[in-house]
């Protein structure tokens, strides 16, 4: 199978996400995708507080949804949610299965400074999500994606134009870009929203 992994706060979860999961599970070709509610998130050090009542919020969101699925490995595992963790577990559980880790351009751009990232591209496949950068040529869209990559990963890495990713040897890992629909909906702003009461 081609699973998809899709992580974040989703403090709370709403319709760009799942809107964003159901174009890519057409476009790529996913049989699924499972959300991934961190626990303390590592880089915003948020609170685990009520890391329970997003797992829930996201259950009853996706539940009419066959191809998505969610799970509370982080949630269960404790302390701040590294994504290495996660896709080294999830890589045990699904070790016959294709992995794609979901993530959007802005996030990518700092994976360098994540723990043990270049590991990472060695476990999943990547699809990262473009709501940031203007579309150009494949060459250039996949020559910019490629700036962020560790370099330890990059002097593995070819540029495959035809298919329009970027592949990473000798596992053949692949790294694709995505438009997505763009929605003017966050989670900030609904906290915001909810808190002024709007």
């Amino acid at each position: 199978m081609k699973i998809g992994i899709f992580g974040g706060s989703f403090n709370p979860v709403h319709y760009g996400h799942l809107r964003t999961c159901e174009e890519l599970i057409e476009k790529a070709s996913l049989d699924k995708v499972i959300f991934v509610p961190t626990n303390i998130t590592s880089n915003k050090q948020e609170t685990a507080i009520n890391s329970g009542s997003r797992f829930e919020m996201v259950k009853m969101a996706i539940a009419s949804n066959v191809k998505f699925e969610a799970s509370d490995i982080e949630i269960k595992r404790g302390g701040i949610s590294f994504s290495y963790n996660t896709i080294k577990e999830l890589r045990e559980i699904y070790s016959s299965d294709e992995l794609f880790f979901i993530i959007g351009f802005e996030a990518f751009t700092e994976i360098r400074n994540w723990k043990k990232s270049s590991l990472l591209f060695e476990m999943t496949n990547f699809i990262i999500i473009n709501r940031g950068i203007d579309i150009t040529t494949p060459y250039e869209n996949l020559a910019l994606i490629s700036k962020y990559i560790p370099e330890t990963v990059r002097d593995k890495m070819t540029i495959d134009i035809t298919n329009n990713r970027l592949i990473i040897g000798p596992g053949n890992i692949s790294i694709f870009l995505s438009e997505v629909t763009r929605l003017d909906i966050s989670s900030t702003k609904i906290r915001n929203n909810f808190k002024k009461k709007l």
